[in-house]
């Protein structure tokens, strides 16, 4: 029994608030993290520190009243602290709202920006758009290799009115650049495609290898989330011939 993508892509999104390393392993942060780091004094009796960033995470150290701690980076509504003893650990934007700046003044907490998005290992994101005529519907699971090259697999349904389609690729993306409020890219892939015929006469369809490269642009708009905007010339590879197709399509990605 095939997979519905509709069920793929409810399973990613649902995938994106388990966190993807080991509940009991110590955050840590890297001496550039807490050299931009800001500096706020907990107000609080106590601070929790959590090994992740969610309240299913066990407490690992309690930051007492008045100490001075470092606000590292941002996941969702999370935030890594370390403090002075080097300790480190995740606490939520309420407890940590309620802190003072060194004006003993109330703090600002940095916000997930654009460029958050190319520090991050995982994302996840469904799209949907056209090949040439049909719809395409795609489910992506992506990993960064590095701040500028990332690899992803996807699953994608093709439906037409003749056949319906279906996708498995893997591609490498290149993000060349962080300057701007939205990233630009390119992508090269392989993949194949798989056809079920409808008319006239239902049964299985060809089955055919094919290559593809594209441009794209990634825009933060909030949340972890961001709106991808996306085009592809796909090459099916067939026995003794080769067939382009254009993809147009949108979507979103929520990283983490």
């Amino acid at each position: 029994m095939k997979l519905h993508l509709y069920s793929l892509i409810g399973l990613l999104f649902a995938s994106t608030v388990c966190a993807a390393e080991n509940k009991n392993s110590v955050p840590t942060a890297s001496p550039d993290e807490l050299k931009n780091a800001l500096m706020v004094k907990v107000i609080d009796p106590y601070l929790d520190l959590h090994t992740g960033p969610g309240r299913g995470y066990p407490v690992i150290y309690v930051v007492e009243k008045d100490e001075i701690i470092s606000v590292v980076r941002r996941r969702t509504t999370w935030y890594l602290i370390s403090d002075r003893k080097g300790k480190t650990g995740w606490v939520t934007r309420e407890s940590l709202a309620r802190t003072l700046s060194d004006q003993d003044m109330p703090v600002a907490l940095p916000e997930t920006r654009h460029g958050d998005f190319l520090n991050h290992k995982f994302r996840l994101g469904f799209t949907v758009g056209k090949q040439e005529n049909s719809d395409l519907v795609s489910g992506i699971a992506g990993f960064r290799l590095s701040k500028r090259i990332g690899a992803e697999v996807e699953y994608g349904q093709i439906f037409a009115e003749k056949y319906d389609g279906y996708q498995r690729a893997f591609n490498l993306i290149l993000e060349p650049t962080d300057r701007w409020s939205f990233t630009p890219f390119i992508s090269a892939g392989i993949g194949k495609q798989d056809t079920e015929l409808k008319k006239p006469q239902p049964g299985k369809g060809p089955s055919d290898d094919f290559q593809s490269y594209g441009a794209g642009i990634n825009m933060y708009i909030g949340f972890n989330f961001v709106l991808r905007g996306e085009y592809r010339n796909v090459t099916l590879l067939k026995d003794n011939d080769t067939v382009s197709n254009a993809v147009w399509r949108l979507g979103f990605s929520s990283f983490f």
